[in-house]
């Protein structure tokens, strides 16, 4: 009888060993899901980034394009206004002399 009950002992004793590294193996395979998924997650945030920089790239582009051709008509507006203040300048000097005379 002792013989059965040490067995039955150390079978249950085998039994909650199983059940804890079981547990433990449920456990650590959940953890391994939350890497992967945190690693998917970082994986898509990274194309997110490279794609917005690729954006960023674009848009700086577009602004220095822009930038130069503002900078271009600048210098046209700046002519125009001068023929304009010359023009004003040598009409109003026409119309002194004229009335003047």
């Amino acid at each position: 009888m002792a013989k059965l009950e040490m067995s039955q002992d150390l079978s249950v004793t085998n039994q909650q060993r199983l059940d804890r590294i079981e547990t433990k193996i449920d456990k650590l395979s959940e953890t391994v899901i939350s890497l992967a998924r945190a690693e998917e997650k970082l994986v898509a945030l990274e194309t997110d980034r490279e794609e917005t920089r690729k954006r960023l790239t674009t848009i700086e582009t577009a602004v220095n394009v822009v930038d130069r051709k503002v900078d271009e008509y600048a210098v046209t507006v700046k002519v125009i206004n001068r023929l304009f203040w010359i023009v004003i300048t040598v009409t109003a000097s026409v119309l002194a002399g004229t009335f003047l005379m």
